[in-house]
């Protein structure tokens, strides 16, 4: 088992289906013979809480642990989302989200971590949908895919995962359609690093194109969805 370490993602999901998604843990669990601290132990979860989940007491839990329960339980990870309430359209995009961002990886290692702290921004979550949300950053909303209940998220938008649109290329289906104009170009190996202003922030973007050099005119990128990580912002 390789436990992933992903983003707290989320939204606030009806109590309704709750229930659900803990007898489906619970069954799964019992027909194993494991004990419920047994479970908790190697999830990293504490046994309270994941018996509050069991009793459908408790919203479901973030998307990685959700990931770690499904292996140590032989569940399939979309029967447990959608226990836990997430609609056909949204569970195939977080599937593709988990795949995109790990690659069957242990834990996932940004390409350039000091360009991903560039493109970390504090949000606040404006609207909410299911695993659906929309974030502002600067003065721009932007749709994500969480399952964190906070009103405020850590927003890590990943500059490789952002595309930069010329002419009259697509649009993306489901991607986040910005303009911006390039602030500054240089290469960093075989990538370009483009420094975009955005309405009201700036944004890194890795591209293998390099004809970016010198263009000092509008141009579109798009970033998808699922793309978007999102971490809880924690008061102090």
């Amino acid at each position: 088992m390789h436990p992933l370490t992903v983003g707290n993602t989320g939204a606030r999901i009806s109590l309704m289906t709750v229930p659900e998604l803990g007898m489906l843990l619970r069954s799964a669990r019992e027909a194993q013979g494991a004990t419920l601290r047994e479970v908790a132990r190697r999830a990293g979860m504490d046994a309270s809480h994941l018996w509050r989940i069991e009793r459908g007491d408790r919203p479901p839990p973030p998307l990685p642990q959700l990931r770690v329960l499904a292996e140590l339980l032989n569940i399939s990870l979309a029967d447990l989302l959608v226990a836990a309430g997430t609609s056909k359209e949204v569970l195939e995009t977080l599937l593709w989200a988990g795949r995109l961002s790990f690659g069957g990886q242990e834990a996932f290692s940004p390409l350039h971590p000091d360009l991903w702290r560039r493109n970390t921004f504090l949000a606040p979550v404006v609207e909410r949908s299911g695993a659906r949300i929309s974030v502002e950053i600067g003065e721009e909303r932007l749709v994500a895919l969480s399952f964190a209940q906070e009103d405020r998220l850590w927003v890590v938008i990943p500059p490789e995962a952002v595309l930069v649109i010329f002419g009259e290329e697509p649009l993306f289906w489901e991607a986040n359609v910005l303009r911006a104009r390039p602030l500054k170009v240089r290469r960093i190996g075989q990538l370009t690093n483009v420094v975009l202003s955005c309405r009201g922030f700036e944004m890194n973007v890795l591209t293998l194109r390099g004809d970016l050099a010198g263009e000092d005119s509008e141009l579109r990128v798009a970033i998808p969805p699922a793309a978007i990580r999102t971490l809880p912002f924690k008061e102090e």
